[in-house]
């Protein structure tokens, strides 16, 4: 029986890096959406706010935001034209400079307030359209996932990533047969090999583990390397999504430096 194997160290490497896979498609989704609600609120755009499909999959998850990014972004270089003719090559510089400190980055939004808050139409406005034309984030998303486009793990469905592992053994011994050679009485052969039936089911979690112990046979074997398959998605996918969260933290910071100003007006 599976459940009696004892691999524990894979098991605990696919839960977790099922889990970690889930938890950077919704933080993804978050960040997008409160970057959304910021040029809403202060650029008058009309961003639709987005949701994790569930039914759909990592990489059809990631698409459809790189989509929204990149509509965002065509939106963000056109204002930044605005901004450009709007303020000195000075100060349009400290804003569009990668992040040397958030204090470095308030203090460029303060005196971009008191230089100009009669000229442009919203201060804040002005800041997520300069950084975001400069970070070219979508681009950044969008190679993550070309560097996994061989890799089967972005095509598990984000609501099949919560299942815990009695649930996976579960789902596996529902589908699977023993393998034995005719006239084989070795049953520690059987017991470390398995073959899925050919499934009806549409579960991508059970297709990206049955191609795996299809290719290996060995379970023990099959674990790892679906450990080390989505762990590998998760190792290329965080960095832009820390990038991408260390930028809407910053935004979010300047928002009071912007309202202490207002009120002293």
């Amino acid at each position: 029986m599976l459940a009696h194997l004892g691999f524990k160290s894979d098991k605990e490497r696919l839960v977790r890096a099922c889990q970690n896979l889930h938890d950077l498609v919704y933080i993804y989704v978050s960040s997008t959406n409160t970057i959304f609600r910021l040029l809403n609120e202060h650029l008058g755009t009309n961003f639709p706010i987005m949701s994790v499909k569930e039914n759909f999959s990592i990489k059809e998850n990631l698409q459809l935001l790189v989509s929204a990014l990149k509509e965002m972004q065509a939106t963000m270089e056109r204002k930044d034209k605005d901004v450009q003719e709007s303020i000195s090559h000075s100060l349009y510089a400290k804003i569009a400079r990668p992040i040397a400190s958030l204090q470095d980055k308030i203090t460029a939004v303060k005196e971009l307030y008191e230089s100009y808050k009669g000229v442009v139409e919203s201060v804040m406005g002005i800041l997520v359209a300069v950084m975001l034309k400069h970070d070219n984030f979508p681009d950044t998303v969008e190679s993550a996932i070309h560097q996994l486009l061989s890799s089967p793990a972005l095509s598990l469905q984000v609501s099949e990533l919560l299942m815990d592992y009695a649930d996976i053994v579960k789902m596996l011994q529902q589908n699977e047969t023993p393998s034995t050679t005719e006239g084989s009485s070795s049953s520690s052969g059987t017991s470390q090999q398995l073959r899925l039936r050919s499934l009806s089911s549409s579960s991508s979690l059970l297709v990206f583990l049955q191609a795996i112990l299809r290719g290996h046979r060995s379970i023990k074997k099959s674990l790892k390397i679906a450990a080390d398959y989505l762990e590998e998605a998760f190792r290329v996918l965080k960095p832009p999504c820390e990038g991408f969260q260390t930028f809407v933290k910053m935004i979010e910071a300047c928002v009071p430096a912007i309202t202490d100003k207002q009120q002293e007006a």
